[in-house]
């Protein structure tokens, strides 16, 4: 193929621009899986030292939110994604990702930070950690995606 013919085809640059993204996306995705770990690593060296009996009740609260949070962040992705078109591919596509991810991020680091640092509980912050970064491999980009947006 000549390159001008290369260049004026819209749904290669719209393939490039998916494939420029989403491995941007990809790579925020690590980070906060990454970040998650440093927390909750970082928390195990002070968490012998908190135990109030009196938010005991805080511990379980925080591994729901962080199960349901997860959990919908899952739902919530596949709702932006189903208005991603071609005129807001960029914006909207990059959001979605930045909304599941930031649900994971921050009911991971509600339930690792409530069950190390506030209230002792090693089972439940270790549960919570392993959601969300499970949560968060579930919603890193998938290369067959881009045949089911809306781009044509």
């Amino acid at each position: 193929m000549e390159i001008n013919t290369i260049i004026k085809d819209p749904n290669l640059v719209r393939q490039m621009q998916f494939v420029v993204i989403s491995r941007k996306v990809k790579l925020l995705g690590y980070a906060i899986m990454l970040g998650l770990v440093i927390i909750y690593l970082m928390g195990l060296t002070v968490a012998s030292d908190n135990v109030n009996k009196d938010l005991a009740i805080l511990n379980l609260v925080s591994l729901i939110v962080c199960s349901g949070f997860c959990i919908l962040s899952v739902y919530v992705k596949k709702k932006f994604l189903r208005s991603v078109n071609k005129e807001n591919f960029k914006s909207k596509y990059f959001s979605s990702y930045i909304i599941a991810y930031a649900m994971c991020d921050g009911s991971g680091l509600f339930c690792i930070v409530t069950n190390l640092f506030i209230n002792y509980n090693f089972l439940y912050a270790t549960v919570g950690l392993i959601i969300s970064v499970l949560y968060l491999f579930i919603n890193l980009p998938k290369p067959d995606e881009f045949e089911n947006l809306k781009l044509y």
